[in-house]
């Protein structure tokens, strides 16, 4: 796994862990991040410019509806940059289109060792 770095101007290496699809509207989409509860990551998300995505921690990710308000939790629009756990669960979901999402994983140093 790609380690955490940083170097010049903020800059990161690329990671050789994550994910990229393309979601269908209103269609939830899981994927679970590798590893075990003792691998931390930083995850780094990229989506289309003009989409409408949800991304939900452990929980699974619904699009909001119009003329509604919800309470949510652990459930974010489109964040940019998370720290996660191995084994945790991301869900995606559109509201509109069909957007493409990445995500980047970079393996965070243990601060024990």
């Amino acid at each position: 796994m790609t380690k955490f770095s940083s170097n010049f101007d903020v800059t990161h290496p690329f990671s050789d862990a994550g994910a990229k699809m393309q979601l269908a509207t209103n269609v939830a989409l899981a994927w679970t991040v590798p590893g075990t509860i003792v691998n931390k990551y930083k995850a780094s998300f990229s989506y289309t410019s003009d989409s409408s995505v949800w991304v939900a921690y452990n929980v699974t990710a619904v699009a909001p509806v119009a003329g509604t308000l919800v309470d949510s939790y652990k459930e974010e629009f489109k964040p940019a940059e998370r720290y996660v756990n191995g084994g945790d669960v991301l869900s995606f979901i559109a509201s509109v289109g069909t957007p493409q999402v990445g995500v980047s994983l970079l393996d965070l140093p243990n601060p024990r060792q």
